[in-house]
């Protein structure tokens, strides 16, 4: 007899986002369904259950499953998959809400989800606090801070904006609308087709949260606004030339000076003069995500992604400039797209990442990073 699919919801956010209050209003009013939360916290004692229980009054504690001393995006990933199949297999609960902790990125969390076959990852709801957004992006101090770490939150905000199927907006009530609308004009740039509930004290419709059907994996990843951006770009003539997101030249920008443009170049990076200006990254730039090759590897490419003030690069793949005929002439009859982007010298090797920011120069940033290819 086949097992039931349990639909699941996942729940990101940062610290004091709200997400603790939006979970005990949907566990209060949960529409006929059975629920079973499981708690993410960082320490070893799970402050976050005790919270659920309480706020929400549920006297039979055994549906809140704690996870401690540890993150369910990394150390403990099996951990979770078990907890949700136990669930599962003893019948009890026909819904799932995971409560991820504060320092979650929501992407590896889901990846791990959709390997549990009973489940089937219904909703990834990002909450954030509208006041942080206004202080950490649109407010614009916070970026051209000197002394950003790597480990701000910056990074995380990003992550948790672009990776959701729903976004909670939280405590608007705590910022005027103008502040709102510098909000809504970055998430845009984030994350331009994502459902957005503005909201105070986590007040959203349970029907937001559960039974939404609204989460594929696929469409969340690729509809992120750097994805969308390099997606669009169409290729004009010439050897080096910057697009916008909408394949023009140059960048678009809104009223908040938030905007967004692809910088494009057929030439690799050297390696030590990028590492050099990673040093002294543009504070205003928001988040940045490409592919980029260097000129003393001409084999691989690399993916480029910057949030806030943490920039990292890793392996992608082979290009297809450095495998056999044989190979390419394979490529080329599956996908025809990789032959119009082909250039005679080489091939499909190129830069191009897209860039999102606030009130940046962007002839300026463009003029640095070509100090930064090779010869």
């Amino acid at each position: 007899m086949a097992v039931k699919r349990v639909p699941m919801t996942l729940l990101c956010g940062y610290l004091g986002a709200g997400k603790t209050t939006l979970l005990n209003k949907v566990l209060t009013n949960q529409k006929g369904y059975k629920v079973a939360v499981i708690v993410n916290d960082i320490g070893e004692v799970n402050v976050d259950a005790s919270l659920i229980a309480k706020g929400a009054q549920i006297t039979d504690t055994s549906s809140i499953v704690p996870l401690t001393n540890g993150c369910i995006c990394c150390t403990l990933k099996s951990q979770l998959a078990q907890q949700i199949e136990d669930l599962i297999k003893g019948g009890k609960y026909d819904y799932i809400m995971i409560e991820a902790s504060g320092v979650c990125e929501p992407m590896p969390i889901a990846q791990e989800l959709e390997t549990i076959k009973p489940g089937k990852l219904d909703n990834v709801v990002g909450v954030v606090d509208a006041a942080r957004m206004v202080q950490e992006f649109a407010g614009g101090d916070a970026l051209l801070k000197k002394d950003m770490k790597e480990d701000d939150i910056e990074s995380l905000l990003v992550q948790q904006v672009e990776f959701c199927s729903t976004l909670i907006i939280n405590k608007k009530d705590l910022v005027t609308e103008e502040q709102m609308k510098k909000v809504r004009a970055v998430v845009t740039r984030l994350q331009p087709t994502v459902k957005i509930i503005e909201t105070s004290h986590g007040d959203v419709p349970v029907e937001e949260i559960l039974a939404t059907n609204r989460f594929d994996f696929d469409k969340v990843y690729s509809s992120a606004g750097w994805c969308k951006a390099l997606d669009e770009m169409e290729e004009e003539t010439g050897e080096e030339h910057v697009h916008k997101a909408d394949g023009s030249a140059g960048g678009d920008e809104d009223e908040y000076g938030i905007s967004t443009f692809v910088y494009y170049r057929r030439r690799p990076f050297n390696r030590d003069k990028l590492e050099a200006y990673a040093n002294r990254w543009p504070a205003n730039i928001i988040r940045s995500k490409g592919v980029i090759w260097f000129e003393d590897d001409y084999d691989n490419s690399l993916v480029l992604e910057t949030a806030g003030r943490q920039i990292s690069a890793g392996f992608s793949g082979m290009w297809l400039a450095a495998c056999s005929k044989k190979e390419q002439e394979k490529a080329f009859a599956e996908n025809p797209q990789l032959k119009k982007d082909w250039d005679p010298v080489m091939g499909d090797r190129m830069i191009k990442l897209c860039i999102i920011g606030q009130n940046m120069d962007k002839k300026k940033i463009c003029d640095e990073l070509d100090q930064a290819l090779g010869e």
